[in-house]
């Protein structure tokens, strides 16, 4: 039987690449993941990628080309190259945006489900393609950029056009359907739900392990409250961090900490694929201790969550709604104060040695999101 196909547009690129084309790790690990899930359900995907080159590419010139990536999965690039001079780059992105409106108006047609991922650069020819070859926009909204960071009123614009285009949604949080309030169908995706091999299990060394993954930076605070939070425990706990970010900053006050510290602190490098999987599954408990303010909390679901369930941890995690109404809200550990102390006193909480297993969720997870996508796109 021939599968049907799947467009789906966004800034994309693999992990191993020559090109350095312009992409966010999260972003891409989420799209792998509904491709992965429509492959599952018997589509076939085809991601359409504006993402240019980066300055540290070791191509100097590409031309749109398409790529194998797996099964039933590849990626169309848009033609780039190699260039530090600043004319030159913006009109590198300028003809990726264009070359995204010729190549949507060329393969698309009237009624197709075209997928995209939510980013303000793709909003002009994703919108213009539409209006002209009347195709179904289902958008991808993991955040409200806006209230993430400060744009020009221009790239607003863009933003807000875009969601008004869209007309099918899959959001990212329960809180981002009602804060939009656009009514026309959708459905709430978190993150990935994937489960992991088993490949560890915790240490049995006596020690309780804390496990922080993720982005290490001062703006979100994730490691750095987990950091702090380690001052106010015992000599039964140990703290794990792993990540990317401001590394030597979190190293220094590491090793400051560790001086006077019950609790022992160590950062463990950057971990991926089963090294990841196996390190992660060696912990007891993964954190979530990013800041509890900012408007971006009720758009951006806390992804780590959902990677510590799959990987069989038990969750620590600030007491946010999009977190507390979510179909998992029963399986995460509390604290209701953006304080370091706060964090610790929930830690203490937690008895390891009572039966868990939290795979389980994320696998009912995945079930339902995968009818649930069939019978939007078939609709």
């Amino acid at each position: 039987m021939e599968r049907k196909t799947i467009k789906y547009i966004g800034f994309y690129d693999t992990a191993v690449s020559q090109t350095d084309r312009v992409c966010n790790l999260a972003a891409t690990n989420k799209m792998n993941y509904i491709a992965d899930t429509l492959v599952e359900a018997g589509y076939e995907v085809q991601f359409i990628s504006p993402s240019w080159m980066g300055d540290q590419t070791k191509v100097l010139f590409e031309m749109q080309k398409t790529v194998n990536i797996g099964k039933h999965k590849y990626v169309t690039y848009c033609p780039s190259w190699k260039t530090r001079n600043k004319f030159m780059r913006n009109l590198k992105i300028l003809g990726a945006l264009i070359w995204l409106f010729i190549y949507l108006l060329l393969t698309t047609k009237k009624n197709e489900k075209v997928i995209a991922y939510h980013v303000q650069w793709i909003s002009l020819p994703v919108r213009m393609a539409k209006s002209i070859r009347k195709f179904d926009l289902v958008l991808e909204v993991e955040e409200i950029y806006s209230d993430v960071m400060v744009f020009n009123d221009r790239f607003v614009k863009w933003e807000n056009a875009l969601l008004n285009q869209a007309d099918t949604f899959l959001y990212s949080t329960d809180l981002l359907k009602d804060k939009l309030a656009i009514d026309k169908p959708f459905l709430v995706i978190y993150g990935e739900y994937k489960i992991y091999p088993k490949l560890s299990t915790p240490s049995n060394d006596g020690k309780i392990h804390l496990l922080y993954a993720g982005i290490i930076d001062e703006h979100k605070k994730g490691a750095f409250n987990a950091l702090e939070a380690s001052k106010y425990l015992s000599e039964k706990y140990v703290l794990h961090i792993v990540g990317f970010g401001q590394i030597e900053m979190l190293k220094n006050l590491i090793e400051e900490v560790n001086k006077t510290n019950k609790c022992r602190v160590q950062y463990d490098g950057l971990k991926s694929g089963d090294e990841y999987v196996q390190y992660c599954q060696s912990c007891h408990i993964g954190l979530s201790t990013q800041t509890m303010s900012g408007e971006y909390l009720e758009s951006s679901f806390p992804s780590k969550i959902l990677s510590y369930l799959a990987l069989g941890l038990r969750v620590v995690s600030c007491e946010i709604k999009c977190v507390t109404e979510s179909k998992i809200s029963n399986l995460i550990t509390y604290y209701k104060e953006d304080e370091p102390k706060a964090i610790a006193e929930s830690i203490k909480t937690i008895n390891i040695d009572t039966n868990y297993d939290s795979s389980k969720a994320i696998e009912k997870l995945h079930k339902e999101f995968s009818k649930s996508l069939q019978t939007l796109l078939e609709g």
